[in-house]
């Protein structure tokens, strides 16, 4: 009698065990939060924003629109550049596609996210007093424009009537 009593015990004691652990398990799980998007703009100047004038496509130029684009801002969990967060600037439309830097030319374009610093889509969020600077963390200049609508950003580290301080 008394092994049967242990054995109900030993049964009920495991059963609470797992009923109080299941709800403890879904306060404990993390949660994903969702991206919010946002426009990278000049924050100076005429004010223009970052965009792609057409579908966004792997290859096309991102130039400096009215109205820009959606970005996520993905942070990568790591940093560099003097202790920066390293984020990708993925567009909110096609989650695939990100802003990045061609390999020869320092022009931005339209760039395949998976490929991360080889594809050069990795960014150093450099905060400042009324802004940020994007700082490409493989090829070492800064995002920036020359303030016309329609042209194309590109990287630099110094140029005279650039922009380089964008919204976040």
């Amino acid at each position: 009698m008394r092994r049967l009593l242990r054995c109900k015990a030993v049964t009920i004691i495991a059963a609470i065990i797992c009923f109080t652990a299941i709800p403890a398990a879904g306060i404990v799980a993390t949660v994903t939060p969702a991206l919010a998007s946002v426009n990278i703009c000049n924050v100076f100047g005429h004010t223009y924003c970052a965009g792609d004038p057409g579908t966004v496509n792997n290859g096309d130029p991102i130039v400096l629109t009215v109205s820009g684009r959606q970005f996520n801002e993905v942070d990568q969990g790591f940093t560099c550049c003097g202790g920066f967060e390293v984020f990708r600037l993925q567009f909110a439309a096609d989650t695939t596609q990100c802003m990045g830097v061609t390999n020869n030319t320092l022009k931005v374009t339209v760039r395949d996210c998976s490929g991360g610093n080889n594809s050069n889509v990795n960014w150093a969020q450099v905060p400042q007093s009324n802004g940020v600077e994007w700082l490409s963390n493989t090829v070492g200049g800064y995002l920036a424009s020359d303030n016309t609508l329609g042209d194309q950003l590109f990287v630099q580290s110094f140029c005279t009537g650039c922009y380089f301080k964008w919204t976040n």
